[in-house]
């Protein structure tokens, strides 16, 4: 019997976790096992076509959100062309509903390894369209997933699972649906870390949804990963911040620049919707940490943001943005409540007047407090975001923004719906000249000199082997020549970049042309 295990990713620079781990669980059986990547951007057709060359006995799918459209269409197509072909889905995703898909032929429901080897074992015959399994595996028992694929790691990102479960409840989430949190031992982590970064992996994504719910497990780990330092790998982590141990905290403050990166979940800062969604958020004491962990600018930040919860309409989401965006973290993620099946979210959604998309990604479309018009407001925000302040090219122009502008919201608001209106992409030349238009235009008062001299910082900062754009650059004589009437925060930049600081800044008020006076430093 010849099997294909197939992972369809978002992106082809992503490596997907759990068909290794399901080959590492059962590549001792005397069983032709391939495995198989693909992205979600390459045509169905192809992907079939590369697929169906293989001449597989069975196709086994690891299923998510982003993917389970087109894993569907091709299971029905394989199994139209040949009937006897045995089609197994498994991942977050699959629940009882696929029963009604006649073209699949197993479905494996929760955790995958010990059911997949059962199921190989047993040449298929098992349950026809329903696996349930709910063993448990022992993480330290678990095979390294990436040995056998080391030699095809070099630049890529990878995901790493360090911890099963979760101690929180979050109602939208199905990670603590089996209230158990499982850690692989801290030493078993940094042993295969090592082995990664040994053989040129860019980033690591830890997977753990709260990597910091065991203090001494966490912080084991992170001062393991100081010993990797000169392998320039980033090492991602979800953590709850208010949550997080002091002790760990100012480790993470301490560590090696560019080392860390932490995703910090947010979601809301109205305290009914906390109640609702089943979190405890304390926003004073993440606040507070946030501004910590960015005065060095060794860490990079994201702060994550739910449109769509119970009890929160759209001045509350107004706040709840302002205030989460004024954390100054170098990214802001909007994102949109998606009601995946099995959650309680998706149980008590009639409650809330929850109406949804039936297809993945789930995703709201109207609540008992959010209209669509309401939620196409919070889409331009997401679009403005993502395209201007999430992006490094304008941070110094965005820091000084926040503390001349009340409402931010509307800024991104306003700005998104020029963007979402636009059928051209726009070039990063443009983006810079756009920014500045849109702002003299839209903030009452604003010093167009200053904002130009803030988008001219920008660029010498982020673009340093690029010559100005030309709309940037008015090379006249200097005259007239004044020191720039503002204080420059370099909040949430780099080590690198602020050892780049200028230590004076002027202004050629006449001719649209800055100055920078550069400290002599050693730059490496």
């Amino acid at each position: 019997m010849k099997i294909g295990i197939i992972g369809i990713n978002s992106k082809y620079i992503h490596k997907n976790l759990a068909i290794y781990a399901l080959y590492s669980y059962v590549k001792d059986l005397a069983i032709d096992i391939d495995l198989l990547e693909f992205s979600i951007n390459e045509s169905i057709d192809k992907v079939f076509h590369k697929i169906n060359r293989g001449k597989y006995d069975a196709l086994c799918f690891a299923t998510y959100v982003w993917n389970k459209e087109t894993i569907l269409k091709l299971a029905e197509n394989f199994k139209t062309i040949n009937s006897n072909i045995k089609i197994v889905l498994g991942g977050p995703e699959i629940c009882d509903s696929y029963e009604k898909y006649p073209f699949i032929d197993h479905l494996i429901i929760g955790e995958g390894e010990i059911a997949f080897r059962k199921l190989l074992e047993n040449k298929f015959s098992m349950p026809k369209l329903l696996v349930r399994e709910m063993d448990f595996i022992d993480l330290n028992d678990q095979p390294f997933v990436y040995e056998d694929i080391l030699d095809q790691l070099e630049n890529k990102i990878v995901y790493y699972e360090g911890s099963r479960g979760c101690p929180f409840h979050c109602t939208y989430c199905l990670s603590g649906s089996d209230n158990t949190l499982r850690l692989k031992s801290s030493e078993k982590i940094l042993t295969e870390i090592k082995i990664l970064v040994e053989n040129g992996v860019k980033q690591v994504k830890f997977i753990d949804r709260t990597f910091n719910a065991n203090v001494n497990w966490s912080k084991a780990i992170v001062e393991g990963l100081f010993l990797l330092e000169k392998y320039k790998c980033n090492f991602h982590f979800e953590v709850s911040l208010d949550k997080m141990n002091d002790s760990l905290v100012q480790i993470l403050h301490e560590s090696p620049d560019k080392l860390f990166q932490l995703e910090i979940g947010i979601q809301t800062t109205n305290a009914d919707t906390l109640k609702a969604i089943n979190r405890n958020n304390d926003f004073s004491k993440i606040k507070e940490r946030i501004k910590l962990l960015l005065s060095k600018g060794n860490l990079h930040l994201h702060t994550d943001l739910i449109a769509g919860l119970p009890y929160e309409d759209l001045e509350s989401f107004k706040r709840s943005f302002n205030e989460i965006y004024m954390l100054k973290a170098q990214m802001l993620q909007v994102g949109f409540l998606k009601v995946i099946p099995n959650t309680t979210m998706y149980k008590e959604a009639a409650n809330y007047g929850i109406k949804y998309r039936n297809y993945p990604p789930y995703e709201i479309l109207k609540n008992s407090w959010l209209s669509s018009e309401d939620l196409l407001e919070i889409k331009y925000v997401e679009e403005a975001v993502d395209s201007f302040y999430n992006k490094k090219y304008f941070r110094q122009t965005f820091v000084y923004l926040m503390s001349i502008v009340d409402d931010h919201f509307s800024l991104f608001r306003n700005m998104g719906e020029l963007l979402f209106n636009m059928e051209n992409l726009m070039s990063l030349n443009d983006k810079y000249e756009f920014l500045y238009n849109y702002l003299i235009n839209s903030i009452p008062n604003l010093d167009r000199i200053v904002v130009f001299a803030l988008l001219q910082l920008d660029w010498y900062l982020t673009n340093k082997m690029k010559r100005l754009p030309y709309f940037l650059r008015f090379e006249k004589s200097l005259n007239n020549v004044i020191t720039l009437p503002i204080e420059i925060s370099f909040i949430g930049h780099d080590i690198s970049v602020i050892k780049m600081k200028p230590t004076n800044y002027k202004f050629n008020y006449d001719d649209l042309w800055s100055i920078f006076d550069y400290p002599s430093i050693d730059k490496a």
